[in-house]
C-alpha cells in the first residue's frame, strides 16, 4: 500500500542545486515537493486547482520580488516561509512576517532541517523527528554498513587481490542510468564497495532485515550536464546539511558525506583511489611495504591506515593529513565531469572507528580548479569578452575563503564594469592563475555573468 504524501510543498528558489537538495530532503521526509526557480513560475503554479499546503520562498528572485510571490500565496491561503541571503536582520524578518504574511523568516546560510521543520509546521504537519530510530549496537549497524561492502576512505577496496573477494567478478549493472561510452578508466571500477548498494537503498531487502531500520533510498537529483560537482558542494554548505551526495559517471561511483555542510569523508569504487595505492603514489611506502601492510590488516582485522600506524609507517596526524589529501584528490577528479548523474540521501548511521575530516568546500573548489583545469579549458570557459559581477547572495562569506593578495584584488576588480580581458591586464597573476581564480569564484557562486536584459537585482561591488 502506497502511503499518501504528508504535505504538498512548493519550493521557490533560483539556486537550482539548493532547490534540488531541499526537494530531496522534503521527499525523504514523506512530502510531495516541487521546485520552481522564478517568481513567474511560482505564480503559474498557483493556477486554479493547485493545492499546496505550504511554500518556501527566496526573497531575491531573478525576475520579480519574492514579496510579490508571498502576497500571491497569502491571497490563495497558502502559508509560506521566507528565506534570503541578501535581506538580513530584524527589519527584513519583521517585514516578511508582518507585512508580507510569511509564517517565518530564515537567513542564508540556514540549517536545512530547521527550515524544513518550520515549513512542516506552517503546512499543518507535525515535523518529522530528527533522531532516527535507535539501531541495535551489535550486528545491526555493522550489517547496514558492511554488508554492502562500503569501505570508507582508507579501504575503498582491499589492498590485495586476495582481499578483494569479488574483485574479479563483472561490475553489476547500475540501475540509475546506463553506462556512458568512452569513460573507461586506466584502472577498472571494481564491484567494491558498491556492488550490493542497491540492496540497501531499495525496499527489496531480505526478510531477516525487515525488522531493522531501513536506510533511505537515493533520490535522484539530476544530470551533471546541467550543473557541476562544485555547485552541488555549495548547496550542501549553504544548507549546512548532513547527508550524502552520490556522483555517478558510467560504472564509476563516488559518494561524499557531509556534516553541517562540510565534507567529513568520501568513498569510491575505483581501484587506484584506495588509501594504500594513494600512499604509494605519495611515496609514503613501497609496493613491498604495502603488501606487508595489507597482510597485517587482514590478519588483525584492521583498516589500512591503522595497520600502517601499527607498523610505524606513519603516525595518527600524518594519517589524517593523507586522508584529507586523498578525499581532495577524489573530489577533484570529478570537477571536469560534464556527463553523469547525481543523487541525494540522508546520512546513514556512523561508525566510531572512522577518521572524520572537516574539509571546507570553498577552498577545495578554488584549489581544485587550479589543479585540474588546463589553460586551454580555462580560456574556453572564461572568454575574454565576459563580464563578471559579484553575486548578491553567495554561499560563502569572503572572510571564509583563503584568497591570496593578488586573488583578493582580482575579485575586487570584478565589479561587472570590466571584461575578463580587462581583468587579465590589471592583475599581477599569470594568465592561468587569474583565469583559474575567476573560474573558481564563479563555480563557488561568488561571481556570476548576468544577462544583458535589465534585472531587478541590485548591483553590488566588493570594494572598487
Amino acid at each position: 500500500m502506497v502511503r499518501p504524501p504528508m504535505a504538498r510543498l512548493l519550493i521557490v528558489e533560483d539556486n537550482h542545486e539548493l532547490a534540488s537538495l531541499i526537494v530531496s530532503t522534503a521527499q525523504s521526509r514523506g512530502h510531495d515537493a516541487r521546485a520552481v526557480h522564478t517568481g513567474e513560475a511560482a505564480l503559474e503554479a498557483l493556477s486554479p486547482g493547485s493545492q499546496w499546503d505550504a511554500a518556501l520562498v527566496d526573497l531575491l528572485l531573478p525576475d520579480i520580488r519574492g514579496s510579490e510571490v508571498l502576497g500571491a500565496l497569502r491571497a490563495h491561503g497558502i502559508p509560506a516561509i521566507a528565506v534570503s541571503g541578501v535581506y538580513k536582520g530584524d527589519r527584513f524578518a519583521q517585514e516578511a512576517v508582518q507585512v508580507h504574511g510569511a509564517r517565518g523568516f530564515f537567513e542564508k546560510p540556514f540549517e536545512l532541517i530547521t527550515v524544513m521543520e518550520a515549513l512542516e509546521r506552517a503546512g499543518g504537519v507535525e515535523p518529522v523527528p530528527r533522531a532516527a530510530p535507535p539501531v541495535e549496537e551489535d550486528a545491526a549497524q555493522d550489517e547496514l554498513l558492511d554488508d554492502v561492502d562500503l569501505i570508507v576512505l582508507e579501504e575503498l577496496i582491499p589492498d590485495t587481490e586476495e582481499d578483494a573477494g569479488e574483485a574479479s567478478a563483472p561490475m553489476q549493472a547500475i540501475p540509475d542510468s546506463a553506462p556512458l561510452p568512452g569513460l573507461e578508466s586506466e584502472e577498472p571500477a571494481l564491484p567494491l564497495p558498491f556492488a550490493h548498494r542497491g540492496k540497501v537503498w531499495t525496499d527489496a531487502q531480505p526478510a531477516s532485515a525487515k525488522t531493522r531500520r531501513a536506510l533511505p533510498e537515493w533520490s535522484l537529483g539530476g544530470d551533471l550536464k546541467d550543473t557541476s560537482v562544485a555547485r552541488l558542494l555549495n548547496a550542501y554548505y549553504e544548507a549546512r546539511h548532513h547527508g550524502e551526495l552520490k556522483l555517478q559517471q558510467g560504472s564509476i561511483l563516488k559518494v561524499v558525506y557531509f556534516e553541517s555542510g562540510r565534507i567529513v569523508y568520501a568513498a569510491s569504487n575505483l581501484a587506484h583511489e584506495r588509501f594504500g595505492r594513494f600512499c604509494v603514489r605519495r611515496g609514503v611506502l613501497t609496493e613491498e611495504k604495502l603488501a606487508e601492510v595489507a597482510a597485517i590488516a587482514k590478519q588483525q582485522g584492521l583498516r589500512t591506515g591503522e595497520a600502517m600506524i601499527r607498523l610505524g609507517v606513519l603516525d595518527a596526524p600524518r594519517r589524517r593529513q593523507l586522508l584529507e589529501e586523498q578525499v581532495r584528490e577524489l573530489l577533484w577528479s570529478t570537477f571536469t565531469w560534464t556527463e553523469g548523474a547525481y543523487g541525494f540521501s540522508a546520512m546513514r548511521p556512523q561508525r566510531a572507528d572512522l577518521v572524520k575530516l572537516s574539509v571546507f568546500p570553498g577552498d577545495l573548489v578554488l584549489e581544485g580548479v587550479e589543479k585540474t583545469e588546463t589553460l586551454v579549458a580555462l580560456r574556453q570557459r572564461m572568454g575574454q569578452g565576459r563580464r563578471l559581477f559579484p553575486t548578491a547572495d553567495p554561499p560563502y562569506g569572503l572572510h571564509e575563503l583563503k584568497l591570496q593578495g593578488p586573488q583578493a584584488l582580482l575579485l575586487a576588480y570584478a565589479d561587472g564594469s570590466k571584461t575578463v580581458e580587462d581583468l587579465l591586464a590589471l592583475t599581477d597573476l599569470s594568465e592561468r592563475q587569474a583565469l583559474a581564480t575567476l573560474r573558481g569564484l564563479e563555480l563557488l557562486g561568488v561571481l556570476e555573468e548576468r544577462p544583458e536584459t535589465p534585472s531587478r537585482r541590485h548591483r553590488i561591488s566588493f570594494g572598487l
